[in-house]
């Protein structure tokens, strides 16, 4: 940016995030939105074409991003290495007191069911992915920032269950989410692992905390997501958590 611009000027986020883009090279929303989908672990056009108008609306100020979109495009957009820009960045998020709106779909369950290669010209997505999934939460992440949640909770993470899976080698989605008891907190990772199957076509693993619709809970509850990662071409039908799933795997 130029030198007599500071990034403490900006008094809205997504007037910063917008400049921030444009700084970075980021004039469209494609590269970005195809990067925070490998962030997101869903490498489907369901979810590429969901980042991108997500990306839009928050340079535009119709809504924020949760808070693990906001956490993950201040990885993308290299937030942490710039002191001044940190500051700016985790104050104006937490000072934001509008709601996104509930229309605003997260990519983790945009479009689950599809196994489509959303944007081919990304390369070294899965280096990416295990970048950004290693370093999720910036240096410098300050208290205050982290504690005020203006979105809600859980991240926005969706663990509802899939009937039919259809992926390709190397895709990532969330396929379920294990609910606690009583309707109560989501269960731990070791907790919720101990009901796994094993796959031939691929690999279940911790998705992190969500919600998921429960008929017996009368409502949204909070849920362990499980992941599924395609490792291996082929067709097969497990049981989890007492739900059938369908799995195609495709090359």
């Amino acid at each position: 940016m130029a030198e007599n611009e500071r990034w403490d000027t900006y008094e809205r986020w997504h007037d910063l995030l917008d400049a921030l883009c444009i700084e970075r090279g980021h004039f469209d929303n494609l590269t970005l939105a195809g990067q925070l989908c490998a962030a997101n672990g869903n490498r489907t056009r369901g979810a590429f074409e969901t980042a991108v108008k997500n990306l839009r609306n928050w340079r535009q100020g119709v809504h924020i991003p949760q808070r693990k979109n906001f956490a993950l495009l201040g990885k993308l957009l290299e937030v942490q290495d710039d002191a001044e820009l940190r500051q700016a960045w985790n104050r104006l998020y937490s000072q934001k007191s509008i709601e996104p709106e509930r229309g605003e779909t997260t990519l983790a369950a945009a479009d689950a069911s599809s196994g489509k290669p959303a944007w081919p010209f990304i390369a070294g997505g899965g280096a990416l992915v295990a970048m950004i999934l290693a370093g999720i939460v910036f240096a410098g992440w300050s208290a205050t920032a982290q504690n005020a949640d203006p979105v809600g909770s859980y991240e926005g993470i969706v663990a509802e269950y899939v009937r039919n899976v259809s992926a390709r080698v190397g895709d990532s989605m969330i396929i379920h989410g294990a609910r606690g008891n009583e309707c109560g907190e989501a269960p731990s990772w070791d907790s919720a692992r101990i009901l796994l199957p094993s796959l031939q076509t691929g690999t279940l693993t911790d998705g992190g905390v969500g919600t998921r619709q429960s008929r017996q809970c009368g409502g949204r509850v909070a849920a362990r997501a499980i992941l599924f990662t395609a490792t291996a071409p082929g067709t097969e039908q497990i049981s989890l958590y007492g739900d059938d799933i369908v799995i195609r795997v495709t090359e």
